[in-house]
């Protein structure tokens, strides 16, 4: 025999009946396609509003003043050309590498200041220094009948430790 629902459990069963059937309607695909409002017509007053506009043309004689005068620079004067100054010696350069293979000759630098060079042999450094010869150890540098050789530094390991190594206490020795 089955008892008499309770009120509170008519309105259980009750809710659950709504959930299922809005479960039902939503995996059905009730409602999906979507309702649009028609497309308002082009009204005459907004195309006849409506310009083309045109970028403006500009001489390089109208804009030689902003490289004279740099927008971001604080005295606002033009950049320093780089390259332009003779360097009486090759002081701020160290060899980094070299590379011999066949043909290929080339001395890798690095300025104190600035990103690393690329010479190969023949070719002059920005400051006007020609790279006349290389060796595995040495490259040899020339400017007006004066020379100069820059030389890879020997990286030597430190000498071996004199302290003895570390023996594990109460541990006999092999």
């Amino acid at each position: 025999m089955i008892p008499v629902l309770r009120p509170l459990e008519w309105g259980l069963l009750g809710l659950s009946t709504a959930l299922g059937l809005l479960m039902l309607g939503i995996l059905s695909s009730i409602g999906d396609a979507p309702q649009w409002l028609p497309a308002p017509a082009p009204s005459a007053r907004s195309t006849a509003a409506a310009k083309v506009l045109a970028a403006p043309q500009a001489s390089l004689e109208s804009l030689a003043g902003t490289w004279q005068t740099p927008l971001f620079s604080p005295d606002r004067s033009p950049d320093r050309a780089v390259g332009q100054a003779q360097a009486s010696s090759l002081s701020s350069l160290v060899l980094t590498g070299i590379v011999l293979d066949g043909e290929l000759r080339v001395a890798l630098l690095k300025p104190a200041d600035g990103p690393a060079l690329k010479i190969h042999q023949g070719q002059a450094l920005p400051n006007g220094w020609l790279l006349e010869h290389l060796t595995p150890r040495e490259a040899h540098f020339a400017l007006d009948g004066r020379t100069q050789t820059l030389s890879l530094k020997a990286l030597r390991l430190p000498p071996p430790s004199t302290t003895p190594p570390i023996t594990l206490p109460h541990e006999p020795t092999p």
